[in-house]
């Protein structure tokens, strides 16, 4: 039918398309894949590893009353300070506190900390109101309600931000979380901007979260923390249908999983950003999916990031350095003729020292 149509009529078709796309938070066929990496340590921003790459985006996760203390705010001050050495485009998600007990501020609290914030790095213009609240195990501590004003409040604070949702995670409860969040907004008034943590997806052989989110979420999506699991704590408590039990971790596995990101992340043109959460591993941690181990060296999941990295940006991956023989040494000199030799043919280049031999 559309070979038939009229070419300015196919023209203006594609014209409106591209017009409505962004509205309905949809990636235009032309948007590349975005490749950036999640980490909490400043250093990170150091390795040229990292910074010779193609990777121009990186993820930050700030507790929601960090300007309250000053030992975070210089830590902070640093990451930033870095992250933008290395002209990175910088996405923070901000969640539960390092020094209180674990509950949701009020939505007068968060306001005021979240804004100190904003005021402090206005360089900072993605944001995310709450990380993983679907993965609270008391119920207040993951209200709809709640997450979806501190989404209004930061609405409100950068109305030229560009703010997620939230950032969820594909555990057993990702459909009832995200369907009871979803009601808490006026049809049509929907984010349209989202956060997945897929890590059950990307560690199994399952694609049920990333299905689920694509099912429910309007709009595009984003990967803010992805990647394979080298090893982490167990779980407290996982029940029979849990999916986290579903999970498999281990270095021998990290380049398939890294490589499973992309899979899942071609499902659909709304799938826009992939953050790799982390870059190098802990000497002392319950938690490791770093691209690097603790001493620094690359891990198999390392070069598929990098592949993936440079596909994005459209460069090709290095060509391998040549390997260059070692000269040939000079073949080492005869030996002199025998003094048996120098007798039976005086023409054989017999010196002194052999005809002194023979005469001996």
């Amino acid at each position: 039918m559309l070979s038939s149509m009229p070419r300015r009529a196919l023209l203006t078709l594609a014209t409106l398309l591209a017009l409505i796309a962004p509205a309905l938070g949809v990636a235009s066929p032309a948007q590349a894949l975005v490749v950036g990496i999640a980490d909490q340590k400043a250093a990170t921003f150091d390795d040229t590893l990292l910074t010779d790459l193609p990777v121009r985006h990186a993820r930050l996760s700030v507790p929601w009353d960090a300007m309250d203390h000053g030992w975070q705010r210089r830590e902070i001050d640093v990451w930033m300070r870095k992250a933008t050495a290395a002209e990175m485009t910088v996405v923070v998600t901000f969640g539960r506190s390092r020094t209180r007990v674990f509950r949701l501020p009020s939505t007068q609290e968060y306001r005021s900390r979240v804004g100190t914030f904003m005021r402090r790095y206005r360089s900072v213009r993605e944001y995310s109101p709450w990380n993983e609240p679907n993965l609270a195990v008391l119920p207040a501590n993951s209200d709809p309600r709640r997450i979806a004003a501190y989404y209004r409040t930061l609405r409100s604070l950068c109305q030229a931000c560009r703010i997620m949702g939230a950032d969820v995670v594909d555990s057993s409860n990702l459909a009832r979380w995200m369907t009871a969040y979803l009601k808490v907004f006026r049809p049509g008034h929907a984010p349209k901007l989202w956060g997945l943590h897929n890590y059950v997806d990307v560690n199994s052989t399952s694609r049920a979260g990333t299905k689920t989110m694509l099912r429910l979420a309007p709009g595009q999506i984003w990967f803010t923390e992805t990647g394979a699991i080298i090893s982490r704590a167990k779980p407290t408590k996982t029940a029979r249908d849990d999916r986290r039990r579903s999970m498999r971790s281990g270095v021998g596995r990290s380049a398939a999983a890294t490589a499973r990101v992309f899979t899942l992340a071609a499902m659909s043109p709304r799938i826009t950003r992939v953050y790799v959460y982390h870059w190098r591993a802990g000497a002392r941690s319950s938690w490791d999916s770093g691209l690097l181990s603790a001493g620094g060296t690359p891990r198999p999941s390392f070069d598929v990031f990098a592949h993936e990295a440079r596909a994005a940006a459209g460069i090709g991956d290095p060509a391998p350095a040549e390997v260059v023989a070692p000269p040939i040494p000079p073949a080492p000199p005869p030996p002199p003729p025998s003094p048996l030799a120098c007798l039976m043919n005086p023409s054989a280049g017999c010196s002194a020292r052999g005809w002194a031999n023979l005469a001996v």
